[in-house]
């Protein structure tokens, strides 16, 4: 009784959660930009354009080296996570064949049941309230071993990518402050798309 009543509580409270998030108002910050209006502005906002090329090109090719720089360090990683999945793999076979001629010869059992008790009822069968109930296993023993992942050169070389190189070149920093610099405007704003109040 009591494990039902826990988990009609935790559906209730999972439930309650899950509808406060779902209905609140989500917004969203937009920026909007007003250009000036006055020649030397406008010719200052030219300038502006380049200094950005200049800064995404800039940032273009500090990436590409970075992924040259990268690519000896990511086959270095592949190499020994082969290395290292070769042993786990090793392992994971003698486990897998170890548990399935425990199995075969029925080591752990008794000549009463799984455990000991007659016909096999007892504490491994859930009147001792295991955690295998229902299975008919007396020990976690008989369970296979999951295999282990095998590596992947393509995912080593992303993962640094991501930790190296894909990097926020500032670029439009640079291009805010220049326009601002030439007398343009910039209005941050924060308007709702969804659950909005009325």
């Amino acid at each position: 009784m009591l494990p039902t009543l826990r988990a009609i509580i935790l559906i209730i409270l999972t439930a309650g959660l899950f509808g406060c998030a779902s209905f609140e108002p989500r917004y969203q910050i937009t920026h909007r930009y007003e250009p000036p209006t006055d020649p030397a502005g406008i010719i200052c906002l030219g300038k502006c354009t380049q200094q950005l090329v200049a800064c995404q090109q800039g940032c273009a090719s500090t990436y590409q080296a970075c992924l040259q720089r990268i690519e000896p360090l990511a086959e270095q990683r592949y190499d020994e996570a082969v290395r290292r999945y070769e042993s786990e793999f090793n392992t994971y076979r003698q486990q897998l064949n170890n548990s399935r001629l425990s199995q075969s010869f029925g080591w752990g059992r008794s000549a009463w049941g799984w455990g000991g008790y007659p016909l096999g009822w007892g504490p491994s069968w859930g009147w001792g309230g295991s955690p295998w109930y229902g299975l008919g296993y007396s020990s976690p023993y008989y369970y296979s071993p999951a295999p282990p992942i095998r590596p992947d050169r393509a995912r080593e070389f992303d993962r640094l990518r991501h930790e190296q190189c894909e990097v926020e070149c500032g670029c439009q920093f640079v291009q805010d402050a220049c326009f601002l610099s030439c007398g343009g405007k910039k209005t941050v704003e924060e308007r709702c798309i969804a659950n909005c109040p009325k």
